[in-house]
Order: C-alpha cells, then structure tokens, then sequence
C-alpha cells in the first residue's frame, strides 16, 4: 500500500518538475549537502526486524496482561528512545526534555493505574501477567532500537517516507511468509483450561490462518476492520517516519505515546471504556510533557528557555557575528 503511495507522489513530483523545470526543496538540499538517495533495501531490513520482534512481543503480552496495563507500559518507549538518542546518537537531553519525559511517563503511569484500581475484575494470573510485562519491556527496547536506526538512516540518506515503510513491511511480509507455515504446525497444550503459552492458541495450534479466513467469511466487519486496519497503520507508520525525518526519533516517541488520550477519548464516547474523572490529571501530564519536550510551549523560567532550538540557534548566530567582527 505504501509503494502505491510512493508511486502516486512520484508521479506527481515528475509532473510538476516537467511543468516547472524544478525538484523539491528536499531534493535540492539533498544535493547540496550530498545526501545519498539510493538505499540499499537489507539496511532497511535492521529496523524490520526490530519491528516484527517489538510488535509480535507486544501483542502475546497484551494476552497476558489488562488492557491498561499494556498501554501504561507502552509508556517506557519515551525514554527509552531519549536514552538511545543519547548514547548512540550522541544527541543532548536538555531540562525541558528532561521534564517532559518525566512528565509523560508520570501521566501514562498514572492513567494505568486509575484504569488497573478501578477494574474489578482480572483475567490472568500472576505468573502470566509478570511475564507479559516483562514481554513488554522487552518489546519497547526493539521499538525504541528502531526508531534509532531509522534516524541514523535519514541522517545519511535523503529517502521518502513511504519508500521506506513499503520497504519494511515487505521485510516483514517475507519474515511471516517464512513463519506462520511453522506456527501453523506448533501444538499447544489443554485449550479447556489456558494458561501462560496456551492463551496464545486457537484450537490446539499457535496460529490458524484458515479459521482466520474462515471466521472473514462469516463476518463481512472484520474485512473492513482488516483493510481499515492496513490503511491506518501504513499513514501512521508513514507520517511517524516523516517525524523520525524532519525532527527527531524522540520526538516521535512522545507523539506516539500521546495518542492514549485519543483512544481513551474515542473509548469513552463509544461506550467501549467507563469514564473516570481521576483519569483527566494523568492526560493532563501527558499532554503537558509532549508540549514541552517538543517546544510547541516554552516555559521562560527556571531556564527552560535557554536550551531550545531557537535560543540555541540565535545564540550560535550570535557568536558567529562576534567571531566576524574580531576578524
């Protein structure tokens, strides 16, 4: 889906280039700072992978564990990826981010634990939902090991967006091609009385494509939801990369996370999700600590300022004009 994108916007790019005899403004500054633009596809296979390991381990843990639980710990992917930023990006944490990270991470920690402390009932045991957490903290350090590597690839190269997501899902695509054939023929245990590994089977087998396609048929809905799905995840995945582009791996950590008060929103007016006023102070922190890591709001106290992107950038114009005057 998202090659037919990329197809479609480079259709459109050639068309007015040929009407106008100009490239875009990205290309150009590709050019100048002599960026690569040809990929070679296995590099994008590194990201892929961590993709389909961060993603296959997040959703056997949300098996595991309540659903609030799971997007609580969603939460770690902040900083996580602002502390990979640092040791292999070398990029610097100033207050504000400091701050905000701590601030998001409150928030979300806070919305999980209202929703875990109001649910009266729980489904897993134990053991189960020890594992699914630690299944999950595992998870976010893949998602996390991702969005690095794929902002140490837009550093080097000059690539579009959709280029790159159409690369990895077929990455993905033949990763499962490859492995649902052998989960096809991995048998679980007793399926009356699931537990641990048993909650992930479907009639005495891992995975049961052919129910799948057959449970399609039966119900026209989960067709729309499926290709609904696809289309959801291909913009999202596409926009997140033009994130990881234009601005910074950690910088989209913290946009991703703050889409829990979308879906608590739309769960609460769709009667999916009993509204709890003492949810709100946790959104609150949470939207607050995305503003003020990605300097949308700057606070002029207590130093806050003094590290943004425009502060630093007026304060390197600053030097360079007194360097030109000593000269």
């Amino acid at each position: 889906l998202c090659f037919a994108f990329l197809g479609v916007k480079l259709w459109l790019d050639k068309r007015a280039a040929v009407q106008q005899e100009i490239t875009s403004p990205g290309a150009n500054m590709a050019r100048q700072v002599k960026m690569k633009t040809n990929i070679n596809p296995l590099l994008l296979a590194i990201p892929a992978t961590c993709d389909v390991c961060g993603t296959t381990l997040m959703f056997v843990a949300l098996i595991m564990v309540p659903a609030s639980v799971y997007q609580m710990m969603r939460g770690l992917i902040v900083p996580i990826t602002a502390l990979f930023s640092v040791v292999f990006l070398k990029r610097k944490q100033y207050r504000h981010h400091i701050t905000g990270i701590v601030l998001i991470i409150s928030g979300v920690f806070f919305v999980g634990y209202v929703s875990v402390a109001g649910s009266k009932s729980d489904s897993s045991d134990g053991g189960s939902e020890l594992f699914g957490i630690f299944l999950l903290i595992v998870s976010q350090c893949f998602t996390g090991t991702m969005f690095i590597v794929e902002e140490k690839l837009l550093s080097d190269y000059y690539l579009e967006p959709f280029q790159i997501v159409g690369t990895e899902g077929m990455w993905g695509l033949v990763y499962y091609i490859m492995l649902l054939p052998i989960m096809q023929l991995v048998q679980c245990g007793s399926q009356t009385d699931p537990k641990g590994f048993g909650l992930l089977c479907n009639y005495g087998y891992l995975e049961n494509s052919s129910f799948a396609f057959y449970q399609m048929g039966l119900n026209h809905m989960i067709i729309w939801l499926f290709v609904m799905t696809v289309c959801s995840i291909s913009l999202f995945n596409s926009f997140g990369i033009a994130t990881t582009k234009y601005a910074s791996a950690a910088q989209r950590s913290t946009i991703d996370t703050s889409r829990t008060l979308t879906i608590w929103i739309l769960s609460c007016l769709l009667g999916l999700e009993k509204f709890m006023p003492w949810e709100i102070p946790g959104f609150v922190l949470l939207v607050t600590g995305t503003l003020l890591y990605n300097e949308i709001i700057v606070f002029p106290y207590l130093g806050f300022n003094l590290y943004t992107k425009e502060a630093l950038a007026k304060a390197a114009g600053s030097d360079k004009r007194q360097s030109n005057r000593q000269e």
